[in-house]
């Protein structure tokens, strides 16, 4: 019986993870395999405690990001600066956390809109809005405009942003105007924004973290405006590439063997 690895969150079906793990298995030639398995708040406790010594990672996805914290041993710098984990490893004195999202997310927003944006629009602010502000300062932008649907929950991410240095504010979702360089979407797919919000907001490019239903309405937006979108798939495969090397190497930093032919097998997986 090889190691197992999985991502874990609810709701979980759409993910795309397992066809990335997956691909980098494959190539990588390990005896290893990669789930998905629906796991809510109020479950993650008795469902790590369950897991035999053969499970040696997860990935965690909504809603797990932030309440995994307080089951770790250790946790990475960017974890602790974010209050976000996304990938934890079995280690001899327990579980230990790291942070591949913000990497991920400056890597794919580099990538395929460019690295000129001075302000931003935020929309949303939970564990996923951590991780693209630190990302966004790691890109640059001075100003951002945390929009969200409750701003007390937004107050920690604004506060998040201020201590990188970054001009912040909090701005009820829907209630005004917002101009910046780049829109930055962080809100679930299930979380419909109508035709007015969008108006509302002015922005040269997209980031929507969203994959699973593409285009969004506001992707649709944007390109009749004419201006330039990205999904969430690249952010999935960037962070993947990160956690692969968790899962499968020698750690977060260090990259695979044969990185490039891994990453080639992942973009295909997933039809990038």
């Amino acid at each position: 019986m090889g190691s197992h690895f999985a991502v874990l969150g609810s709701p979980i079906s759409h993910s795309k993870s397992p066809l990335l793990h997956r691909a980098a298995i494959s190539v990588l030639g390990i005896d290893a395999e990669y789930s998905a398995s629906e796991v809510g708040e109020s479950e993650l406790t008795e469902f790590l405690s369950r897991q035999d010594h053969d499970a040696l990672g997860f990935s965690l996805t909504m809603p797990l990001k932030h309440v995994v914290r307080p089951l770790l041993a250790t946790e990475c710098e960017t974890s602790t600066l974010t209050g976000a984990v996304n990938t934890i490893v079995r280690g001899p004195d327990g579980w230990h956390g790291f942070n591949t999202d913000v990497w991920g997310a400056q890597t794919a927003i580099s990538q395929s809109l460019g690295t000129h944006f001075e302000s931003a629009v935020v929309l949303g602010a939970g564990a996923t809005a951590s991780s693209l502000v630190v990302a966004l300062n790691g890109l640059g932008v001075r100003q951002i405009t945390i929009a969200a649907r409750n701003v007390i929950k937004a107050t920690p991410v604004v506060d998040l942003a201020r201590r990188l240095g970054i001009d912040a504010r909090v701005s009820e979702l829907g209630r005004e105007s917002i101009q910046a360089d780049l829109l930055v979407n962080t809100l679930p797919g299930s979380v419909e924004l109508d035709a007015f919000t969008i108006d509302d907001i002015d922005a040269g490019a997209l980031f929507d973290v969203v994959y699973d239903k593409w285009p969004t309405p506001l992707a649709r937006e944007w390109t009749a405006r004419g201006l330039p979108t990205s999904n969430g798939l690249l952010m999935l495969l960037w962070q993947a590439v990160r956690q692969a090397r968790v899962f499968y190497g020698d750690g977060v930093e260090d990259e695979l063997p044969n990185e490039s032919v891994v990453i080639t097998a992942m973009r295909s997986a997933v039809g990038l």
